[in-house]
């Protein structure tokens, strides 16, 4: 039985050990509480450190020393992973990604699950001109700049995109779109530029604005 003890504690000790190691010299884990990130940093080291400490000193004592410590590690275990995923701050709240996303931009995939990608800003800016059908931009000429793990998504080749306007915060928090699109002409051609926000029937949607002729 001590045996079997020992061992749960050096697991629960291996997997402090492994998020140290990860968040420290692989990616950033984040506790989503911005530069408050290095408390719970230093709270996972102490831990750690602590936890390290204590099973070498007491490699030898019996059961119940090595009941209390899997008891009390096991949820500051706990705890640390809660706050590093879904219990995780408002400054990076929980998005599907354990490591820290700098940029990070949900991509809707229609029938699919949305896609989390790093999209800094200008990294993905497209320019395109097309022809307005009352439903897609016809592609003319283009140089659209898709991340490429929205590849298996999208068609081989882009003829076309669905368009939304984009928009900026106005008076009371409300939306100020640049262009209606009941206001273009069908079969007039458009030069816009913009990034891609979604994919839908393998098209992408592009957030645009219409460049000035």
């Amino acid at each position: 039985m001590t045996k079997f003890l020992k061992i749960s504690n050096l697991l629960i000790l291996g997997i402090l050990i492994v998020i140290c190691g990860l968040g420290t010299f692989y990616k950033h884990i984040s506790f989503g509480l911005g530069l408050g990130d290095m408390i719970g940093y230093l709270v996972l080291y102490i831990g750690t450190i602590t936890h390290i400490v204590l099973t070498i000193k007491s490699h030898k004592k019996g059961r119940a020393v090595h009941l209390i410590f899997i008891l009390f590690f096991s949820i500051f275990t706990a705890l640390i992973m809660l706050k590093a995923t879904i219990w995780r701050g408002s400054e990076y709240k929980w998005n599907g990604s354990i490591f820290y996303l700098p940029c990070s931009q949900e991509i809707k995939i229609e029938n699919s699950k949305n896609v989390l990608i790093q999209m800094c800003t200008g990294q993905y800016d497209s320019e395109f001109s097309g022809i307005w059908n009352k439903k897609y931009i016809i592609i003319t000429k283009d140089d659209l700049k898709i991340p490429e793990k929205l590849n298996t998504y999208l068609k081989t080749t882009i003829d076309k995109v669905e368009i939304e306007s984009d928009f900026h915060e106005g008076s009371l928090n409300k939306r100020v779109y640049y262009f209606k699109k009941d206001t273009l002409k069908v079969n007039t051609k458009y030069s816009m530029f913009g990034e891609i926000i979604a994919v839908k029937d393998s098209i992408p949607v592009m957030k645009v604005r219409i460049k000035k002729q």
